[in-house]
């Protein structure tokens, strides 16, 4: 048992059990009498004297009131507690578990029961914990919390005989079948073992054979055990029982998709969201595949017909509005992230894009109001960041970089992310030197810090410091060989620095078999390629990552393997394509200079 471990035990330790049992002593008045042995009351006219034996358990009757009432403590039962207790203090839950078990086994009160699972869990041993979780649940058949417990447990034995039984029992008495299948699901997705949990999903659905939420159960569960052939059976098995179930129709998507067939789920989709065009959540996940699929326009239009059969769908609203950014239509966006702060929805997410749209919209001074009002999650290291350059933009430098200092003295568990934004407001400042000097210095107290080392890494190539960006690409991937961002770097910067082709050709194409449709990661096959002289590869490799990002620098790659090949037309058309989606790529510009000059 680990001390964190025994500390979490201790922290629901004697006093609530000693709640638990006082609460017992006192509502049947004999602590004295159940310490020093408990003598049988004689019997009285209106009870039979067979009534009045003492059972040797403490059994729950109900007041006047409706309030559980115990028959007296045992000696024994009240010695097994103690001393479970006193053991689980003092580490030895060798000891505590087996008499915490012992005492819920000849007690009446669920609570005893439910101590005593926590104890044996905590002492892992799963076996007594399931003993005492099964005892607790016949103490009290209602008690949700008591069957999630037996299920755990249950799945944690590999005993799906019962974890059937109990999810059985969680489906019947569901709100409804898409309630219960939803929860059986998402038990049954905590099991190590796929196969199994499918194979029990196969039986709680037969338990159900005209339900199409069962079928569905089959298809969320044999997706998770990557039986995809399956899956779609079973969700094409619920478009049966109910041709024009939504959910089931976005569900044979997503598994479509898995089976790298997404123009047929788009098609799928596409007919159905025709079929049913007032059903949002059918809309909504249309919407989803059109955006992964890289049709914007698709998407946002589907997006704003979510919007327009419920005003209120904060995913869709927000979805929605992120579109309307990306394609530069600030004024509505910013309507639509209104709405969401109206609807007391995604807040930090809202503050933060609204300053965006602000910086877009060329009002810095509201673009900082909405940043500087982000103060905690995902999004606040972005805001401090924009709201950095912007006041960079004014001549602040110095000011942001008191700030950042301020911060790390203020709060030194977070520096880390403190040194990130100064260095990174450095290298945007072309200040690189200086922010490399910053990150050596941040290392020395986060040597370990793999973010840190990156952008190290970065912005020591930038200076032409490639002894040490190749160190620190190297350390990082000593620690975690398969970082996907740190293989690329180090590829792509022995591919583009110096004559180190093949070697960098093994570490691209590791990153490229983890993510081939990175556009910065299929840029880099198409550079290596090009320096290797397989212009042929090159310009496939270019030409794909161009038209998944726009990108500038990945343009001006393409241009120039382009020129190479005698496209000189080509190579100018792209160059200008990428002029437009990005015109400060400082990449580019040097590109274009030095063929167009």
């Amino acid at each position: 048992m680990t001390s964190m471990e025994l500390k979490k035990l201790r922290s629901v330790g004697l006093s609530s059990l000693y709640a638990a049992l006082l609460g017992m002593v006192v509502l049947t008045q004999v602590a004295c009498t159940a310490v020093r042995g408990v003598e049988a009351t004689k019997p009285t006219a209106e009870q039979p004297a067979e009534s009045q034996k003492p059972s040797g358990k403490a059994e729950a009757v109900a007041d006047s009131r409706g309030e559980p009432q115990y028959e007296p403590l045992t000696q024994q039962l009240l010695y097994d507690i103690l001393l479970a207790e006193i053991a689980g203090q003092r580490g030895r839950l060798d000891v505590s578990a087996p008499h915490y078990l012992q005492a819920a086994l000849d007690s009446r009160d669920p609570r005893v029961a439910e101590r005593a699972v926590q104890i044996a869990t905590y002492a892992k041993q799963y076996e007594a914990a399931l003993r005492a979780a099964q005892h607790w649940l016949e103490l009290d058949p209602s008690s949700v919390e008591a069957r999630k417990v037996v299920t755990a447990l249950a799945l944690k034995l590999g005993d799906m005989d019962e974890v059937v039984r109990q999810l059985d029992y969680l489906i019947s008495t569901a709100k409804n079948h898409s309630e219960g299948f939803h929860l059986a699901t998402a038990i049954l997705a905590r099991h190590t073992d796929k196969s199994e949990a499918l194979e029990a999903m196969e039986k709680l659905a037969a338990r159900y054979p005209d339900s199409p939420q069962g079928r569905l159960g089959i298809c969320r569960t044999a997706i998770m055990a990557d039986e995809l052939e399956r899956a779609l059976v079973a969700v094409e098995e619920a478009l049966q029982m109910e041709p024009e179930m939504a959910e089931a129709e976005i569900l044979r998507a997503q598994v479509l998709v898995r089976q790298d067939k997404k123009p047929l789920a788009l098609e799928v989709l596409a007919r159905a969201a025709e079929r049913q065009p007032d059903d949002a959540s059918l809309q909504f996940g249309y919407g989803k595949l059109l955006l992964d699929s890289g049709d914007i326009q698709g998407a946002k239009q589907q997006f704003g017909k979510v919007v327009k059969l419920e005003p209120e769908n904060n995913d869709a609203l927000f979805s929605l509005a992120l579109l309307e950014l990306e394609t530069k239509e600030i004024k509505s966006a910013k309507h639509h992230l209104r709405q969401l702060l109206e609807h007391g929805e995604k807040q930090q997410a809202v503050y933060y894009y609204l300053g965006y749209a602000e910086e877009l919209d060329g009002d810095n001074d509201a673009a900082v109001d909405w940043y500087r009002q982000v103060e905690d999650g995902e999004y606040w290291t972005q805001s401090r960041l924009r709201l950095s350059m912007i006041m960079v933009a004014q001549g602040q430098l110095e000011e942001v970089r008191r700030e950042m200092q301020a911060l790390r003295m203020n709060n030194p568990e977070n520096a880390a992310d403190y040194y990130l934004i100064e260095g990174q407001v450095l290298s945007d400042s072309d200040h690189d030197q200086e922010a490399f000097e910053l990150y050596s210095q941040a290392l020395v107290s986060h040597p370990d810090d793999e973010k840190l080392r990156y952008a190290r890494a970065l912005v020591a190539e930038k200076i032409d410091r490639l002894d040490i960006a190749e160190l620190d690409l190297r350390h990082i991937l000593q620690q975690d060989p398969d970082n996907i961002r740190a293989l690329n770097a180090l590829g792509y910067t022995l591919a583009d620095r110096t004559d180190r082709y093949q070697e960098a050709l093994v570490y691209i194409e590791k990153a490229y078999a983890h993510k081939p449709d990175d556009p910065a990661i299929v840029d880099s096959m198409g550079w290596v390629h090009y320096r290797l002289g397989n212009l042929d590869k090159a310009q496939g490799y270019l030409q794909q990552a161009f038209d998944m990002s726009g990108d500038g620098e990945i343009g001006a790659h393409l241009g120039e393997v382009l020129w190479a090949q005698g496209d000189q037309e080509g190579a100018r058309r792209v160059w200008k394509a990428a002029q437009e989606n990005d015109p400060d790529n400082r990449v580019l510009r040097e590109v274009v200079n030095r063929y167009l000059p």
